[in-house]
């Protein structure tokens, strides 16, 4: 199994074992071993909900280090567009830029054009596909690796078109390097997210290969610097010469409630926002249920990316000030429009390499193997009470028989069927708590 990069890690100080975050994992990837969560390396998909669940804060994210930022001469900011709506009434995106400028970026990225040139080749894509559908945007991270760890006959849905962020980053390095002389290795092209699926998406594709981003900061590592940036005295502000960061409602409007519906109106289109909703819907895609929809775009954050575990605002007043300062801008732009016509002839689009199913422990092995370890499982299944309590340290009896499988459990690790298990977990429950 090779290794992998993940958006989170566990304090083993502060972890108690409580069993939250293992019970509340959509893909089962977390597994408690002495009273300790541990990840499963091959089956997390970075989605953060145990983040969320973990009342000790023994899971934090992490996200690229400032100091590392040191190293190169010249820093791009390219920030979500969801940043421009976490900030009080009164604070401009012309000042949002002003503070990431005082942050320590040389440059601020303004990513409309790449997003509008993705939009068309998305729509391009959709129109020439003949294949089984409904095809599944790859914007969301945490939905491509959802793919490649539970659904991967869907794998082939998954609209190979590269994501606008990446372009960007592409694009900055091509054109700074250009202009300043510089070699693209010593400028540094930084994401602003707002979580850290993307982060991890950026030090480690779906795809395997090297991103064209060097790195993510959080809204919450960029935040303070806009507010101090705001507050310097009238006279001290930083000016920007630069144009306008959001010229038009469009990039604003692919990050709230429409999505990209309004591009793709030719085809039945379906926008999901929600974990357990996206895996509800996939089931239902398995089952053949949802056949008539051409295009599906799913989020794993609710309301979308203004949900994100490192945004700092809430995501209803974040959705209705983006959707407010998008009413005060034309729909489009002639900058924009004339700068997607001169690129989209001669951008490529393609994916650096294909995105696969991810190997799974106890689903690589020869088909003699993986039948002996199904009928393991069963037998292992069939002995147990099936009533999923997680004292044993997986999530259900289903997931310990599994475990028992592959080598990774015993069925004496069940509380029912040891009574050694039981007083051992007491004694050590009770110590920990004390």
């Amino acid at each position: 199994m090779d290794k992998r990069t993940y958006g989170f890690r566990i304090d083993r100080e502060k972890c108690q074992g409580c069993l939250s975050c293992m019970r509340v994992c959509p893909t089962h990837a977390i597994r408690v071993k002495d009273v300790k969560a541990q990840y499963r390396p091959d089956s997390c998909i970075d989605c953060g909900v145990c983040l969320r669940a973990c009342s000790r804060d023994a899971i934090c994210a992490t996200t690229t280090p400032v100091e590392d930022l040191s190293r190169f001469k010249f820093k791009v900011a390219v920030p979500s567009p969801v940043l421009f709506g976490q900030f009080p009434t009164g604070i401009t995106p012309a000042q949002v830029v002003d503070g990431l400028l005082a942050f320590g970026f040389d440059e601020v990225w303004d990513y409309s054009v790449e997003i509008n040139l993705v939009a068309r080749a998305i729509q391009q894509y959709v129109d020439q596909w003949t294949g089984p559908t409904p095809l599944v945007s790859i914007t969301c991270p945490v939905v491509v690796r959802l793919v490649q760890v539970s659904y991967p006959a869907m794998v082939d849905q998954l609209i190979p078109v590269q994501i606008a962020r990446e372009i960007a980053g592409r694009e900055a390095k091509r054109r700074f390097s250009a202009r300043l002389g510089l070699h693209e290795d010593q400028i540094a092209v930084i994401y602003i997210t707002p979580c850290q699926a993307k982060t991890i998406s950026i030090l480690q594709p779906a795809e395997g290969v090297v991103s064209n981003l060097d790195g993510a900061l959080g809204f919450p590592e960029v935040y303070n610097a806009v507010l101090a940036c705001r507050r310097l005295k009238k006279g001290d502000a930083i000016k920007s010469s630069r144009p306008p960061i959001i010229r038009n409602s469009g990039l604003l409007r692919l990050h709230v409630s429409e999505g990209m519906g309004r591009l793709v109106q030719q085809h039945r289109y379906l926008r999901v926002t929600g974990l357990s909703n996206i895996i509800q819907v996939f089931n239902d895609i398995e089952k053949g249920k949802l056949r008539n929809v051409g295009f599906l775009e799913a989020y794993s954050c609710w309301n979308g990316c203004a949900g994100g575990n490192l945004t700092v605002a809430n995501m209803y007043v974040t959705g209705s000030t983006l959707r407010s300062l998008a009413r005060t801008l034309p729909e489009t732009d002639p900058v924009t429009e004339a700068e997607v016509e001169r690129r989209f002839p001669n951008e490529d689009f393609s994916l650096k390499a294909p995105i696969r199913p991810r190997p799974v422990r106890g689903t690589a092995a020869s088909l003699k193997e993986r039948v002996q370890m199904r009928q393991l499982a069963e037998d292992a299944l069939a002995s147990l009470p099936g009533l999923d309590c997680g004292l044993c340290g997986a999530p259900t009896c289903r997931e310990l028989a599994r475990d028992v499988s592959v080598g990774d459990a015993s069925k004496n690790d069940c509380v029912f069927l040891s009574e050694r298990r039981l007083q051992d977990l007491r004694r050590v429950y009770l110590r920990s708590t004390a």
